[in-house]
């Protein structure tokens, strides 16, 4: 297992640290923000191999973030987190943002570490799948 620069966006304090920890614990490098000016801030100085984000952020929302900056990334695999309803709205919210769009995953929180560590390892491939196994609970949406 190679070690992967990860960006965790996550509001709730103890969640991020767990998964921060976790990351950390499994030999990758991550970088936890508590909000999208932080992370934007994170992406001024790195490029990561994955993004982990929440939807709903105290200064904006995961899926616009993801949309706006997975251009600048096109290797970087995206994993939207959300403990609520927002996984019908952001499908919606997706179909309506013109041209490319990136391919990403969608997990409801709380997200099992198993979840996050065949994530993590999938990376360079599908998000969605790893070896030809879809994750558990996860909502895929690629670029057309």
């Amino acid at each position: 297992m190679s070690a992967h620069l990860i960006l965790v966006i996550e509001d709730e304090e103890d969640l991020r640290a767990e998964i921060v920890e976790f990351l950390v614990r499994r030999g990758h490098s991550p970088t936890g923000c508590g909000t999208l000016a932080e992370a934007t801030a994170a992406l001024g100085t790195m490029t990561p191999d994955a993004v982990l984000s929440d939807i709903n952020l105290p200064d904006g929302d995961g899926v616009n973030f993801c949309v706006h900056n997975a251009p600048r990334f096109p290797g970087t695999m995206w994993l939207l987190m959300s403990g609520n309803d927002d996984l019908v709205r952001l499908g919606s919210q997706l179909k309506s943002v013109g041209g490319d769009k990136p391919t990403f995953a969608i997990v409801e929180k709380p997200v099992p570490l198993r979840l996050l560590d065949r994530f993590i390892n999938g990376i360079g491939s599908s998000p969605a799948t790893v070896a030809d196994k879809p994750l558990a609970n996860a909502t895929v949406a690629t670029s057309a």
